[in-house]
């Protein structure tokens, strides 16, 4: 072969595989999502809903990176930052007529409405003083404890029941323990593990009662960023129709549900003021797996 012919080849193969790669169109980067970070040391509650998120972007057309924000910040913070586009894409909330006329909700229910099921922690040497609550009336010369900021806070206050109330999260517990109030209403799905954390404080879970209301927790988004809600949706139903979201579901909470006994349970039926039934319809009785 001639240097000439060698030259030539070399062109042409060149050529070639320059064709060939204007041909594969290059890979966008990630779009990354941020949700808000906990400030809170051993605080599980979120688990579920970042594995949930990072199910349906997975699910979802695009290629996500989901990844907690630089800051811890409290609800009402977090979804002010997320409103004005500092640095908070989705944030996981109990609905309310309120935020879902500020931001942008994708009405998929996340837990089943297990959040407005209800037990209580109390502390041990309050149990006699439970034993003999058997109608929601007594129930109301029982203080409770919430974050101001919840929407139970409103809900409970709405029924009649006195709510006394802590800026963070992180303080209930040691409140309850110096009889600030006598029982804090807690998600059957959270209570387990705020347990293990806090019940060296003396705290137990109160074996006989519980409340419920309607709450259903949806993905929320800025109303400037229907394209994310519109990939959260298309991920997380294709994960309902292939059983991921079951799975994923029943891996978080199916011991939670068993452990609760709700069947057992006194049950006091509670209104939600903070929402309407076509936006959060009440939930029935969460059963094992």
């Amino acid at each position: 072969m001639t240097p000439t012919m060698a030259r030539a080849l070399l062109l042409a193969g060149a050529m070639l595989l320059g064709s060939i790669a204007a041909a594969v169109p290059a890979q966008e980067p990630p779009r990354v999502v941020v949700y808000p970070a906990t400030s809170a040391a051993g605080d599980q509650r979120g688990d579920y809903y970042v594995n949930l998120l990072k199910l349906a972007l997975a699910g979802a057309d695009g290629h996500f990176v989901v990844q907690p924000s630089a800051d811890p910040s409290v609800a009402t913070r977090a979804f002010a930052n997320m409103g004005t586009g500092r640095g908070i894409d989705v944030i996981w909330a109990p609905t309310t007529a309120e935020l879902e006329r500020d931001y942008l909700p994708v009405r998929i229910p996340l837990d089943k409405g297990i959040l407005g099921w209800r037990i209580f922690l109390i502390a041990e040497h309050d149990q006699g003083l439970f034993e003999a609550v058997n109608s929601q009336e007594q129930l109301k010369a029982l203080p409770a404890g919430q974050v101001g900021e919840w929407a139970d806070t409103a809900v409970l206050r709405a029924n009649g029941l006195p709510v006394v109330t802590a800026t963070h999260y992180e303080s209930l517990f040691r409140m309850l323990a110096v009889q600030r109030f006598r029982y804090l209403p807690r998600g059957i799905g959270e209570i387990a593990g705020e347990l293990r954390n806090y019940g060296s404080l003396g705290l137990v879970i109160e074996p006989r009662l519980a409340l419920h209301y309607p709450m259903c927790t949806y993905f929320f988004v800025s109303r400037q960023n229907a394209e994310l809600a519109r990939r959260l949706e298309q991920g997380l139903r294709r994960a309902q129709k292939d059983g991921a979201f079951e799975r994923l579901f029943r891996q978080f909470y199916g011991d939670a549900i068993q452990a609760a006994k709700l069947e057992q349970r006194r049950v006091f039926e509670l209104d939600n003021p903070t929402v309407t039934p076509s936006s959060c319809p009440r939930s029935g009785l969460p059963t094992a797996p």
